[in-house]
C-alpha cells in the first residue's frame, strides 16, 4: 500500500493537469492573436493578456508541469525503491509542493506586470520578466526554485539512501536514478551565471545550459530511469537488462545532448565547425 509521502504526491499530479490546461489556454490565445492581432474571437483581451504574456506563460508553464511531474516521481518512487519511509517526508512534500506554488504564482504575476511596466528595470530583473526565452522569470523567483530543487533532491536521498546499504541487481540502476536525480537539481544552477547587464554572447551560453542540458538532458536520463524501475517492479524485465539500457540511453542523450548543445550558440561567437558538430550530435537524441 502507498506511503503517506506518496499519498501526498496526488496533489502534484493533479497541478500537473491544471498547468497542461492552462498552457493549452495560453497556447490557443496566442496563436489567435494572429488572426486578430488584439482579441479572442471578437472579445478584447490583450490590454489585459497581450501577446508577450501569452507566450510568456505557454512556455513558462511548460517547463513548470514537466518539472512537477518528475519532481513528483521522484518523491513517490523513493519509498518503493527502499520500502522505507522517512520521518516527516509527508511534511517535506507538502512544504515543497507549497514552495512551488509560491514560485509559480509569483513568478507568472510577476511577468504580467513587468510587461505591463509596472515595476522599474531593477525590479522587473529580480521580480518580474528577464526576457529570456524559458527563464522569463524573475532572479528572486529563480532563486526559489533552484532551492526547492536542492530540497527536492534532499528528500529523495534520504527516502533511496536505505537501499544504497544492500546489495543486488537494482545498484547500478539505483545509482544511475540518483545521479539523474543530483543532476536535476544542481544544473539549474546554470541559469543563475548571469547578471542584469551580462553581455548577451554571455547569457545565451548559459542559457542553452538550461534549456538544452537541464530540460531536455538530465531529464530524460531521469525519465529512463523511473521507467526502467517501474518495469523492474512489474517483473517485465530483469534489473541488470534495465541498468543496461538505461545507461545507453543515457549515453546517447548525453552525447547528443551536450555537444549538441553548440548548435544553439550562434549568438554566443561559436565557431561554425562548432555549430556544424553540434548539429550532427543534436539529431542523435532522436535515436534513444
Amino acid at each position: 500500500s502507498p506511503t503517506p509521502s506518496q499519498r501526498a504526491t496526488l496533489i502534484y499530479f493533479f497541478t500537473v493537469s491544471a498547468l497542461i490546461l492552462v498552457q493549452i489556454l495560453m497556447g490557443v490565445i496566442t496563436a489567435h492573436y494572429g488572426v486578430e492581432g488584439d482579441g479572442f474571437y471578437g472579445i478584447k483581451i490583450a490590454d489585459i493578456l497581450p501577446y508577450s504574456v501569452t507566450r510568456t506563460w505557454h512556455v513558462q508553464v511548460g517547463i513548470f508541469w514537466i518539472a512537477t511531474a518528475w519532481l513528483a516521481a521522484g518523491l513517490f518512487i523513493g519509498p518503493l525503491i527502499s520500502g522505507y519511509e522517512p520521518k516527516y517526508q509527508r511534511l517535506g512534500v507538502h512544504a515543497l509542493f507549497g514552495a512551488l506554488l509560491i514560485v509559480v504564482a509569483g513568478s507568472m504575476t510577476g511577468e504580467w506586470l513587468s510587461v505591463h511596466n509596472r515595476l522599474s528595470d531593477a525590479n522587473a530583473f529580480l521580480w518580474g520578466h528577464q526576457g529570456y526565452e524559458y527563464v522569463d522569470l524573475g532572479r528572486v523567483w529563480q532563486v526559489l526554485l533552484f532551492a526547492g530543487l536542492l530540497i527536492w533532491l534532499f528528500l529523495v536521498v534520504r527516502a533511496v539512501r536505505p537501499a544504497l546499504k544492500t546489495s543486488g541487481e537494482h545498484k547500478p540502476l539505483l545509482w544511475l536514478f540518483l545521479l539523474s536525480a543530483a543532476a536535476i537539481g544542481l544544473f539549474y544552477g546554470a541559469g543563475l551565471q548571469w547578471g542584469q547587464h551580462t553581455h548577451l554572447s554571455m547569457v545565451e551560453y548559459w542559457r542553452w545550459w538550461v534549456v538544452h542540458l537541464w530540460v531536455e538532458g538530465f531529464f530524460e536520463v531521469f525519465a529512463t530511469t523511473v521507467i526502467a524501475f517501474f518495469f523492474t517492479r512489474l517483473g517485465l524485465i530483469r534489473p541488470a537488462l534495465a541498468a543496461k539500457s538505461a545507461l545507453l540511453s543515457a549515453t546517447i542523450f548525453l552525447a547528443g545532448g551536450i555537444i549538441g548543445t553548440c548548435h544553439h550558440l550562434y549568438f554566443s561567437g561559436t565557431p561554425t565547425v562548432a555549430l556544424a558538430f553540434g548539429a550532427v550530435f543534436s539529431a542523435l537524441e532522436v535515436v534513444p
